[in-house]
């Protein structure tokens, strides 16, 4: 109930941050050099921006390499919604994936999957840069037990293009994002770390096909199993280790 409320709130929060720089976003669009956009050839060679703050809804679906106990691969499923303006960049999405421990000293679990909630704002400036914040939740449910945390991030990234020559319509474009993921209410392993993305092409362009790839750097130590066995839990939060994951898939916006 809470992690519902605390997307909820990020949601508002990225809205209410999109609305008040609607007006400053139109002025920009109208006054600047997007208000006077370049003709291209044909109009297979334009690349629209998108400027306003609108919400677009999208869908993902792709492999995921799993580790930390995990089987191998797993298949993750998304859907949420992307919202691209001059000044304001809102995501908020639910996720999940079919991953289950195959290596977790708690064996047989044959089953288990992993659900998803997370909400985030940011600030783009004129050069490409953008910064900001947000939360997110996840829960790992097996046959064994369920153990789960919410957990604030903040970081920033960065629309990258290249052309040709100025004033020449885009050749490349993709955008590359780091978040850095704070352990959180993650009393059981204390995960934190680095959160890379890198999509093709950039959100920002108007378009409704997407390549993603997302790679997560962790460190953690050994599960706390016994809460109020305090010598057990120095040892345990003693035992630390680092682990990764990578998604890659394909991004349909509407």
């Amino acid at each position: 109930m809470t992690c519902s409320f605390t997307v909820a709130g990020l949601l508002l929060l990225g809205f209410v941050g999109s609305a008040l720089a609607q007006e400053q976003d139109r002025q920009y669009f109208n006054a600047g050099p997007l208000a006077e956009p370049s003709k291209p050839e044909t109009n297979r060679d334009a690349v629209e921006l998108l400027s306003q703050p609108i919400p677009l809804p999208y869908i993902y679906i792709g492999p995921s390499l799993m580790a930390g106990g995990y089987a191998p691969l797993a298949y993750r499923a998304e859907a949420g919604i992307d919202l691209e303006s001059t000044h304001a960049l809102v995501r908020a999405l639910g996720a999940y994936d079919d991953g289950h421990k195959t290596d977790d000293g708690d064996q047989p679990n044959p089953n288990g999957h992993d659900r998803y909630l997370e909400g985030a704002a940011y600030f783009r400036m004129r050069a490409g840069w953008f910064f900001g914040m947000g939360w997110r939740w996840s829960q790992l449910s097996t046959t064994n037990y369920t153990k789960g945390a919410s957990r604030p991030e903040f970081g920033g990234g960065y629309d990258w293009s290249l052309r040709s020559c100025d004033g020449c319509r885009r050749d490349f474009s993709t955008r590359v994002s780091i978040d850095w993921v704070t352990a959180g209410t993650d009393w059981q392993n204390g995960s934190h770390g680095p959160n890379s993305t890198l999509t093709f092409p950039a959100p920002c362009e108007k378009r409704h096909w997407f390549w993603r790839q997302t790679i997560g750097v962790y460190r953690f130590h050994q599960t706390v199993t016994e809460p109020t066995n305090l010598p057990l839990v120095q040892f345990q939060r003693s035992k630390k280790d680092f682990d990764s994951d990578i998604d890659f898939g394909l991004v349909y916006r509407f």
